[in-house]
């Protein structure tokens, strides 16, 4: 794969497996990242799960000055690195195997705010099947459309992923919001 950012992207159907998947890949990156004390998590369509694209996304923080090693451990392990992916913060890694999950590992420092949005989304999509259908209609719509890359499918549904993005956002205050009420 040359440039990740043109693999061609399809959709699959939910898959009991992806999981089971994220816990063997979660479990390999723990057992590179262990002294670094690593928080890692399931995000994207898998972790939800919705139909999406069959790729494993796994979140993995630790502190800022660690990252430079954790990249170093994740390549040792077969990922890919590619840099920060135009998403500024985030270390972007991939593994494309022939045989076993395709997987992406999105690495940032302890302090990012991204970290959050991505628990927000997955949490707001779960507990939210109207806004997730209407999150995969998008996703289907832009394969539709013919925007069958990954840097133009997620370009085609960038505005139904910002949308959904503030509701989580808005979601996850009211949510705060309430809980403070209560204590």
């Amino acid at each position: 794969m040359c440039d990740p950012f043109r693999e061609p992207v399809s959709l699959s159907d939910v898959d009991p497996e992806w999981s089971r998947q994220y816990a063997e890949q979660a479990a390999r990156i723990a057992g590179v990242l262990g002294t670094l004390a690593p928080t890692i998590e399931h995000i994207g369509s898998t972790s939800v799960p919705l139909r999406g694209k069959p790729i494993i996304d796994i979140q993995v923080a630790v502190e800022e000055a660690s990252l430079a090693r954790a990249i170093v451990a994740l390549e040792e392990l077969g990922y890919r690195h590619h840099g920060q992916g135009a998403v500024p913060g985030r270390e972007y890694l991939t593994s494309r195997p022939v045989q076993g999950p395709s997987v992406n590992v999105h690495v940032f420092a302890r302090h990012s705010s991204l970290l959050g949005d991505n628990r927000i989304i997955r949490d707001y999509l779960r507990a939210h099947p109207d806004a997730a259908r209407e999150y995969v209609r998008s996703k289907e719509q832009a394969l539709e459309q013919g925007h069958t890359d990954l840097r133009a499918y997620s370009h085609a549904k960038a505005q139904r992923g910002e949308a959904i993005r503030e509701a989580a956002d808005q979601w996850a205050h009211d949510a705060h919001d309430v809980l403070d009420t209560l204590r």
